[in-house]
């Protein structure tokens, strides 16, 4: 028998794959995304501690700060910027921006300590912040009613 002339003939053999030297990266994949994922801290109750009463001390300060502008800014005169601003008035004013500023920081450092490595001061610090508002509240009515009353 002979070749059939309507066969299509072989195909050549393929190149012999040479062996990659090092890792195949394309061109935009970041090699840096390939890396281990970083290991968590466990959560331990000594950072949740402290992250609570650093709060607990950040509204603290709020209020001798709100205390302190009030008694030294307040005044019962007619004329400068505060005109009408009594030592209630300025404390409350103050207070109220000072515990503004107190929760944007807890927020940020909270939620950035929670999604980082350290989930323990993170956490704390956002319990610590809620805690403290109703604390801070009180404490807040119990200083104005009593500089009104001065």
């Amino acid at each position: 028998m002979s070749d059939n002339p309507y066969r299509a003939p072989t195909p050549p053999a393929p190149p012999a794959a040479s062996a990659p030297t090092g890792p195949a990266v394309a061109a935009w994949s970041d090699p840096s995304l390939d890396a281990p994922p970083q290991t968590r801290r466990p959560v331990e109750a000594r950072l949740v501690w402290r992250g609570i009463f650093t709060m607990l001390g950040g509204h603290a300060l709020t209020m001798v700060a709100g205390l302190v502008a009030g008694l030294v800014f307040g005044q019962q005169s007619d004329y400068g910027p505060l005109a009408d601003g009594d030592r209630a008035y300025v404390f409350v004013v103050v207070g109220v921006f000072a515990q503004f500023i107190l929760g944007i920081v807890a927020l940020v450092t909270g939620i950035g300590g929670i999604v980082g490595r350290d989930g323990g001061k993170g956490s704390g610090l956002l319990i610590g912040w809620v805690a403290g508002i109703p604390a801070s509240l009180i404490v807040g009515i119990v200083i104005t009613a009593s500089l009104a009353n001065m």
